[in-house]
This record gives structure tokens, sequence and C-alpha cells, in this order.
């Protein structure tokens, strides 16, 4: 387990103002996007099967998933990660050898084992002090571009998670929940402080390409989409991108949606088939074809 301070710390946590003078890391912290989920540790069974497919789309897609290990949404989150193939990390208090709760020790191996990172407030060998996971949730928030409440309460760590979103200036995503619902009230709460509402991961995809966000590395299943690419170009009519665009799609965004390529494939691609005369731009950003 390696201790980071001063200057091995990751940078983002200067925006916390007073971040860990340490913190202690197994496996490596990824590049690239990374999206935070958060949520209640007594989830309903259909958002734990939400939140598992909404991390496992992202991370095959080569981003990665922060979360805070604990039971529920948060382990459904790590899971999803690890279903497809991809890189998620937990960051919490206790050392990895005295995982907090005990019985994600397992999960926790199984993520730094898969290529993700274990990161603590404590060294190897500590067990948890409770009152400092409010302060996790900073650390948390600091390390991702986005953060999404999956499920909450109107109490509760992942409210918590909010309000750092808020401080710190992360875009705040909130999965809608029906008001009546004792395990999702936090929802209706966190759309009225100003969460944006989310309803699928490609809604989040957009968010991050938008914002110059895009992978470093991508999980098997987009690299299998991306090898299809390369393949495509000794047999144009199997172009996936070509495909699309027949297809109906009209903006780079929609091709990644189709697709599962990176935007800055699409882009390339796009710029190569504008260059050989196949495709024109056309109004408001719109791609058009011009011979099939």
């Amino acid at each position: 387990m390696k201790e980071l301070s001063g200057r091995t710390l990751p940078l983002k946590l200067a925006d916390l103002g007073q971040p860990p003078e340490r913190l202690y890391l197994e496996g490596e912290l990824p590049r690239g996007p990374a999206v935070a989920i958060v949520g209640t540790r007594k989830p309903s069974a259909e958002a734990v099967a939400w939140v598992r497919g909404f991390a496992s789309e992202l991370a095959s897609r080569g981003v990665a998933i922060v979360s805070g290990g604990a039971k529920g949404i948060d382990t459904a989150a790590h899971e999803g990660a690890l279903d497809a193939g991809g890189v998620t990390v937990v960051v919490t208090v206790p050392g990895i050898s005295r995982p907090y709760p005990e019985k994600n020790g397992p999960l926790f191996r199984r993520i730094v084992a898969a290529g993700g990172a274990y990161l603590s407030l404590y060294p190897e060998h500590q067990a948890a002090d409770r009152g400092l996971f409010f302060a996790r949730n900073g650390v948390l928030v600091a390390l991702s571009h986005a953060v999404v409440v999956g499920q909450t309460p109107c109490t509760g760590g992942s409210r918590n998670a909010a309000k750092w979103a808020r401080e710190l200036g992360r875009p705040l995503y909130v999965v809608p929940h029906s008001p009546w619902v004792a395990e999702g009230k936090g929802a209706v709460v966190e759309l009225r402080l100003g969460g944006r509402p989310l309803d699928s991961w490609k809604e989040m995809l957009r968010f991050l390409h938008r914002s110059g966000h895009h992978a470093v590395t991508v999980a098997p299943q987009a690299a299998q989409a991306q090898g299809e690419l390369w393949q495509s170009q000794a047999d144009p009519s199997a172009d996936p991108v070509l495909q699309a665009l027949r297809a109906g799609a009209l903006h780079p965004d929609e091709i990644v949606d189709r697709t599962g390529l990176s935007l800055a494939t699409v882009q390339q691609r796009i710029l190569t088939l504008a260059l050989s005369g196949v495709l024109v731009p056309g109004p408001l950003g719109s791609l058009k074809l011009v011979t099939d």
C-alpha cells in the first residue's frame, strides 16, 4: 500500500481547500473520466439493478466508477463496473486489511486485481473511525467529474456527498423516485436543490463528451467495437459509423450512442468520411451522407 502526500496526492483534491495530508492507495488511480455513484445502504431491488446496469454501461466505455464501498448502492456500482471489465475505485476510511463492511473485503480485493484502486484515509491495518466518513465523501466527490445519487432517503451519507458536489461545483445528477417511497425521498429534495434528473447512462456519457472528458482506456466490450471500426476500413459496408448514419443518426453523440465508440474515434472517422466526399455538414451541426 502506497502512502500519498504532498505532490503525490491527486491534483483534484486541491478543490477541497484543506485536502487530507495523507491518503493510502492500493492499486492505481485511473486516468480519464470518473463518475461517482452514491446512495442508500438499504436500496430497493429495482434501484440495485438499475445502478448496476448504469455503472456497467459507463465502465464498458472507459468511465471509471467511484464509490464508497458500502453495502447497497455503492456495492451495486462497484459490481456493475466489474461486470463490464471496467475500472472502479473504492474511496473509504479504513485500511484495506480492515475493510468496512467486513463482508466486502473480497470485493475490494477483486477491484484492485482488476486494475482499480482502494483509496483510504487510514493506513493498511487501521480500522474505521465512523466520524470520518463524511470527510471521506469530500475526497470521493473531488476525484470525480460528476456525481450520481442512485437512491437516497432524506438523511444519510449520500445526501452529504450531494452537498459536497454542490460545494465543489461537481455536476450532480439524481435518479428520480416516487415521493411515497421512503428509500428515495431524498431524490425529491436534491432535485429541488438543483440536481439534474437522470434516467439513462447515455445522458451521462453525453455530458462527459460535451465537457471534454474522453476515455483514456476502454473495457473489452468497447474495445471490440473500436476493433470492428478498424476492420471496416477494408470493407466500407461494415463501417459502424456509416451504418449509424444510414440508420438515421444525425449528430456525433447519436453515433456514439448507437455504436459504443468513443467520441474521439467517431469524430476522427467523420473527418475521414468528409475528406473522402462521403458526407457533408448539415444545419446545426448535423451530418448528411452524400452517397450510399
